[in-house]
């Protein structure tokens, strides 16, 4: 497990830094995939539990968003119009549990599509190349170090009605793999010393974070992967599940520090 582990993380590492790196609609259709491909996994995990999710309306939502980001104007009207949308399905469905439905398609397509989405704001802002990178090399670090040093000398779990494998040493060396990433960030990125060790201490915890969401999505489903496309890794959920929820965390982070 641990060789496909690194050999996945051979192949996936450097397309996600040239999607990084070449940016605009190369990185847009590179993020609507993956989005799209999160979207079906998680239709998967949530109908194993018998829960009504809109798999199609939510794609299309979540693709909305992606376009969104690159015109901020519409984010608010996408955000309404998928409102409505999802409402409207819901309605022409006519079962009892599309309630259910609107609730679970809402959140998914926010989760997939908003939060992803956050990833071409960030490339997008002043220096944004650099800081992409280092905003994955941080979530990467982070969780390489976490699970290393978890799995070897960790000790006392975490949460283990969630993530029974996480525990308090592995968080606490992915936390400060994270704050050394983030100081490499403010040499590279023009960033002070002090506010790239709050961006990497905030992008390591929200990190971790998302990683925990996921895991309970994954506990509720009874699955022990989202998927089986990564080998070693899981699904693409299981992947970007610290991405998605650190992304918006960061580039709010880094527009309060008065990068634009």
């Amino acid at each position: 497990m641990l060789k496909m582990r690194v050999l996945t993380a051979a192949i996936g590492i450097p397309i996600m830094l040239l999607l990084l790196y070449f940016g605009g609609m190369v990185l847009v259709i590179g993020i609507g995939v993956l989005s799209g491909l999160g979207i079906w996994e998680l239709h998967r995990m949530l109908r194993l539990h018998k829960v009504e999710f809109f798999p199609f309306a939510a794609l299309g939502w979540v693709w909305a968003f992606i376009w969104a980001s690159t015109h901020p104007s519409w984010t608010l009207p996408v955000l309404t119009l998928g409102s409505v949308g999802i409402a409207l399905v819901a309605l022409l469905n006519r079962k009892p549990e599309s309630f259910e439905g609107t609730m679970t398609t809402s959140w998914g397509a926010l989760y997939m599509g908003l939060f992803f989405s956050f990833v071409i704001r960030l490339r997008e802002l002043s220096s944004g190349m650099t800081i992409a990178f280092s905003f994955f090399l941080i979530i990467w670090a982070t969780d390489t170090l976490a699970f290393f040093i978890g799995r070897q000398w960790g000790r006392h779990r975490l949460l283990p009605k969630i993530s029974p494998g996480k525990t308090w040493e592995g968080t606490a060396a992915g936390t400060a793999a994270g704050i050394l990433m983030g100081m490499g960030t403010a040499y590279w990125s023009g960033l002070t010393l002090i506010d790239g060790i709050l961006f990497g201490l905030l992008v390591s915890i929200s990190g971790q974070m998302g990683d925990l969401l996921e895991s309970s999505i994954k506990r509720y489903s009874g699955v022990k992967d989202s998927g089986v496309l990564l080998p070693g890794h899981g699904g693409i959920l299981d992947r970007f599940d610290s991405v998605l929820f650190a992304l918006p965390i960061a580039y709010y982070l880094l527009r309060g520090l008065g990068i634009s």
